[in-house]
């Protein structure tokens, strides 16, 4: 079995998204800068790309855990839900972008080293002021809440990437803050390098899953390296999502995560969340286990997550240099479940 620290580290990692497989139409955000558009209406000389430079990710989820991981992250009796937001943002990077994963496969984020696992070195991190989000929560109620910037001495997210400036949160009963189906305004406070922003709409939290299967959130598997790994789920109800065009990959994307018990990514297998399956190759699984154990790590179990995301991006807003460093944001929602799987 993991131990309860090397569970609680994956708890506070797993859960990066996706993207995928393209570029959608230029979008745009409608805050404090002309270079920072959100919405389908404005200029497209003034709107971001996927293709564009990498310029950081807000990742925004809602989270659903299995009863080992509800015992491990010490949520309250009864709750098995947790609001998750991580975020940095970046002016320069080498590479000035990582390779997106590919659409109907399980991407080897190791050996690609893929976004959005990887950050370039060196890279410039931006402080942003404060980070605010505002939107609906499940009862339907307006709530705001701010997402603190990391402590000065801390130089690692989440999910173990580096930065001298990031941000993170996570709150248990992801009832209190999110609604599934819905939007989120983003906005900065501003500093010396980027302007007071506020994006409208720029986070999309898809419709909840309904439900998991094969297998069912507390099945333990197990994954073997000999035989493929069918996987299930019932796609949620999206009413309310943006038009295609204004989605990376022009979708909602159904996508399953391995990683290793430290909550480090290995595989990102993307289909269309429509699908509500996908099967794990054997050869993936036999790929996961040479990754863990070229990373010193246990192979004979690991985390799947089931998501639900949706991707969007925004022009990154400088206080100079903003017409000549075009760089993205990705605003990427992620639907979560999350289980401890056995592998053979």
């Amino acid at each position: 079995m993991i131990s309860k620290p090397v569970v609680s580290t994956f708890l506070f990692s797993f859960s990066i998204a996706l993207a995928a497989c393209g570029d959608s139409a230029k979008t745009t955000s409608d805050g404090g800068n002309i270079d920072a558009c959100v919405g389908h209406t404005c200029p497209t000389d003034t709107g971001a790309s996927v293709t564009d430079p990498e310029g950081g990710q807000i990742i925004f989820e809602h989270m659903t855990f299995d009863t080992q991981a509800q015992l491990v992250f010490k949520l309250p009796a009864g709750v098995n839900t947790a609001t998750r937001v991580m975020a940095y943002f970046m002016s320069a990077q080498t590479p000035e972008s990582n390779p997106l994963p590919m659409a109907g496969k399980c991407n080897n984020l190791q050996t690609t080293m893929g976004w959005p696992l990887w950050v370039g070195t060196p890279h410039t991190d931006l402080d942003v002021g404060t980070l605010t989000i505002t939107g609906k929560n499940a009862a339907g109620t307006d709530v705001t809440f701010d997402i603190p910037k990391a402590p000065a001495n801390v130089h690692m997210d989440q999910i173990g990437r580096p930065h001298d400036i990031f941000y993170q949160f996570v709150q248990p009963n992801a009832a209190d803050l999110l609604k599934p189906d819905s939007f989120y305004d983003v906005k900065f406070g501003g500093s010396a390098t980027v302007p007071a922003t506020t994006f409208s709409k720029a986070i999309y939290l898809a419709g909840e899953y309904p439900s998991v299967q094969t297998p069912g959130l507390e099945d333990n598997g197990p994954l073997k390296a000999s035989a493929d790994f069918p996987v299930a789920w019932t796609p949620g109800v999206s009413a309310n999502k943006p038009p295609d065009s204004g989605l990376v990959a022009n979708t909602i994307l159904g996508v399953t995560w391995l990683l290793d018990v430290t909550g480090s990514p290995t595989h990102m297998c993307v289909a269309p969340v429509s699908a509500g399956a996908f099967t794990i190759p054997a050869a993936t699984i036999a790929e996961y286990k040479q990754v863990a154990a070229a990373r010193g790590q246990p192979t004979t179990q690991l985390v799947m997550l089931r998501n639900a995301i949706a991707h969007q991006v925004v022009r990154l807003p400088l206080t100079t240099g903003a017409t000549t460093n075009r760089r993205r944001i990705d605003m990427i929602s992620l639907e979560c479940w999350v289980q401890v799987m056995d592998v053979q």
